[in-house]
């Protein structure tokens, strides 16, 4: 499958951590959190298929598949067998997804804000991002000149973070291009359809969930059910905080992720 990661690291010795993006977006999401991982970790931000730079192919596209498939390519094409993961909202599904299949591999999971955590999937036929979607096709022409326009900047980003006046242009611009040229977006929205997190990850796999208070994407108490995510999880609720956490706080998200690693359970 085409699954795609650059590396960042000062050591390669130090331990893997895959980060892995959500629904329209792209491995660049995280880079505002690379100085405050890199003294930590050997840092693999994945483009899933059809995002990014990742190609789109047949594959399957469902989280359990993509969690196949970034564990195969991480040992394939990097010599990775054992990883730290960290998601955000799809992304954080399908970290979860990777513990439950590889509990002998990985370390420990930080999911930000995941998907998956309700007791029916979603149904309806069109993402609830899709305006999202729309806009950042059309703005990515005039990127600059939508940045400062609020309104514009308010309908793009309003629903997935209530801070978005803060948001830097460098942010706007990386989230826009990936949205407006994904073109696994569809298709992997269709492979979500009526699925949730079912699986058993072991106690011996440290979990955090983290949501903010916020979420308007995947709102408590429907997309955030307790009962669906592994027992033993850390359950997390940031104030004054949206959906794609590490926008809002960057080094809060760097501790949970690190926290996670390596507090002893």
């Amino acid at each position: 499958m085409p699954v795609v990661s650059e590396v960042f690291t000062k050591d390669k010795s130090l331990p893997a951590l895959v980060l892995i993006h959500g629904l329209g977006s792209a491995g660049n999401i995280w880079k505002t959190l690379h100085n405050g991982l890199e003294d930590s970790f050997t840092i693999y931000p994945i483009d899933l298929p059809g995002h990014g730079s990742a190609a789109l192919g047949d594959e399957a596209l469902d989280p359990q598949s993509l969690a196949r498939s970034i564990t195969e390519t991480l040992e394939r094409d990097h010599g990775v067998s054992e990883f730290h993961c960290a998601g955000n909202s799809l992304g954080g599904w399908i970290a979860l997804e990777i513990a439950a299949l590889y509990p002998d591999r990985v370390k420990s999971v930080t999911a930000l804000a995941p998907a998956g955590l309700w007791h029916e999937g979603p149904t309806q036929h069109l993402p609830p991002s899709l305006l999202a979607r729309v806009l950042a096709k059309i703005s990515q022409y005039f990127l600059r000149t939508a940045y400062r326009l609020p309104p514009l900047k308010a309908l793009g980003y309003k629903k997935i973070t209530h801070l978005w006046r803060e948001l830097s242009f460098e942010s706007c611009k990386d989230s826009v291009i990936a949205m407006a040229r994904s073109v696994g977006y569809m298709p992997m929205w269709r492979s979500i359809r009526f699925k949730k997190f079912d699986a058993t990850i072991p106690a011996s796999v440290p979990v955090s969930i983290v949501f903010g208070d916020y979420d308007l994407t995947l709102p408590h108490p429907r997309a955030q059910e307790r009962e669906v995510a592994p027992r033993h999880s850390k359950w997390i609720v940031v104030d004054n905080c949206a959906h794609v956490i590490m926008w809002n706080y960057p080094k809060l998200t760097v501790d949970f992720i690190k926290r996670t690693a390596f507090t002893p359970q």
